[in-house]
């Protein structure tokens, strides 16, 4: 068995301390196994019997440039003008 291979016996993972929060760290070949990356979300969920599975949820579809442009120039379409912050700066500064 390498490095980078799960057991098939299973896997005891270490929970650690991470600020107010306790962590797991995913060994590779479970990330890989499980198609999940940093900022990816995992699902967590109990049975009737106590037993508890961790699977991925579906990620999310990457945006690319012009839909996020199209996305962003329809929210801005949504947000009210307002009176230019600068140009309130200037009215006021004291020269």
């Amino acid at each position: 068995m390498g490095a980078n291979d799960l057991p098939k016996e299973g896997l005891d993972l270490a929970v650690s301390r991470w600020g107010n929060s306790l962590a797991v760290r995913l060994p590779v070949a479970l990330a890989r196994e499980l198609g999940v990356g940093e900022g990816d979300v995992l699902h967590v969920q109990s049975d009737a019997e106590g037993t508890w599975q961790l699977s991925a949820t579906a990620p999310r579809a990457k945006l690319d440039k012009a839909e996020v442009m199209r996305r962003m120039r329809a929210h801005l379409t949504k947000m009210p003008p307002t009176e230019s912050v600068i140009r309130e700066m200037r009215d006021s500064a004291r020269y």
